[in-house]
């Protein structure tokens, strides 16, 4: 019997097939879904936890990317807030320790607040907070701190009740007090807590730049871009601005961080003549009024909000337009696809009209509900279309589609 022998080395066949297509497609699509989600430690009463799962935010995030934008930019607005509140009328010297208009330290104010004495001189017991030095006195909190206290992930116990949640202005009158957790306390306790995959965030990166960079050397090449790798790099875009904002908060958290003092009079006794016990709430309440937030002064009405979610809606339909003169297996899907592009571009037009309705307080607040649901469900269906022609049209590519450029001709060199 005959039997032909290979070469001791083969090389792989030059270019890429449809399976290598979908595949990195598909990867990419995977990994900025999956590793951009940052679940809350506890979800405010009326929400569904279904929605706020990691699962969810995945279906949120590609259905619905502005839609899951505009809470994104609400939740950090909100941690800014809890930051701000937290550092207000404590400016920080060079060594980041907190000291009085005056210029003396903080705890020189309230001396029971720090732990350089003895129990028994402070009159705390000796395993209180103040005592284990986990309130006091320290460096400013950071954008992480007021995230964790946003997303529900710290409490306060001051008698035998169950531990309750700090509103905004509890978070305040604790720094004024000198019973705040320490930025230490609170640091170790999230880098315990925490499940962030830092070598999957590292692997998005470059798997988003390298999509990124080869469509850009296909278009200098005249190769022909597919509509599914413009659609994914439009989902990327909205990802990326996501994974951005979320930058700070905790990753993975699940367990609450508690903070008693139940067990020390000295620590309930100055609860009680700062007033501080009322600015607390048994459920994880939200700093929102009227669709209204405050930071660092300043009122953000949902004009500003909506007004993110049309950019970012603006950038998808831009990448997705490219498209516009690709190659279609059949005239009726282009059509299909130009018109898909129109209406997503005249449902971000509504949301701006919205936006501005909210702006000058203009219509009732039936008509301005019922003009945002109905452009966002408009751009939702646009949206679904445009994903499924993007996979569909994957049947019947022309060959360029899947040659590979010459990088010699892509990158700039001498000689």
């Amino acid at each position: 019997m005959n039997v032909t022998i290979a070469p001791s080395f083969v090389p792989n066949p030059p270019g890429r097939g449809t399976l290598g297509l979908l595949w990195e497609c598909l990867f990419t699509y995977f990994l900025c879904l999956w590793t951009v989600g940052h679940t809350n430690v506890v979800d405010p009463p009326g929400q569904w936890p279904e929605l706020t799962s990691k699962f969810g935010w995945c279906c949120m995030i590609f259905f619905l990317p502005e839609w899951a934008v505009y809470l994104v930019v609400v939740e950090c607005l909100r941690a800014r807030d809890f930051r701000r509140r937290a550092n207000k009328d404590i400016p920080a010297d060079q060594d980041g320790e907190r000291v009085l208009p005056t210029g003396l330290p903080r705890y020189a104010e309230v001396p029971q607040a720090t732990s350089s004495r003895s129990p028994q001189k402070t009159g705390h017991d000796p395993f209180c907070p103040v005592t284990r030095k986990i309130v006091g006195p320290g460096p400013r909190w950071g954008l992480t701190h007021g995230h964790l206290a946003e997303m529900g992930g710290l409490k306060f116990k001051h008698d035998e009740n169950e531990a309750e949640f700090p509103l905004p202005d509890g978070i305040q009158q604790l720094a004024k007090c000198n019973m705040l957790p320490t930025v230490s306390f609170l640091s170790a306790k999230i880098q315990a807590l925490q499940k962030s995959d830092k070598l999957a965030k590292i692997l998005v990166c470059l798997q988003v730049s390298w999509l990124i960079i080869q469509a850009i050397a296909r278009r200098i090449a005249k190769l022909p871009v597919t509509l599914l790798e413009l659609n994914t790099i439009a989902q990327v875009w909205i990802t990326l601005v996501i994974y951005g904002l979320w930058w700070f908060k905790p990753q993975g958290i699940a367990e609450v961080i508690e903070v008693d003092f139940s067990h020390c009079n000295q620590c309930r006794k100055q609860l009680r003549e700062n007033g501080t016990w009322p600015l607390f709430s048994s459920t994880r309440q939200t700093n929102t009024d009227a669709w209204e937030i405050w930071l660092e002064g300043r009122k953000f009405s949902v004009s500003f909000l909506f007004g993110i979610i049309s950019i970012a809606g603006t950038v998808y339909i831009a990448v997705d337009a490219l498209g516009w003169t690709a190659y279609f297996p059949t005239h009726s899907e282009m059509i299909v696809w130009r018109v898909s592009i129109c209406i997503f571009a005249g449902s971000s037009l509504l949301l701006l009209i919205a936006a501005l309705l909210y702006y000058l307080a203009l219509g009732s607040d039936t008509t301005r509900a019922f003009l945002t649901i109905f452009a966002s469900s408009v751009a939702l269906l646009a949206r679904t279309v445009l994903t499924i022609e993007a996979f569909i049209s994957i049947r019947r590519l022309p060959v360029g589609a899947y040659s590979t450029p010459s990088w010699s001709d892509v990158i700039p060199h001498i000689g």
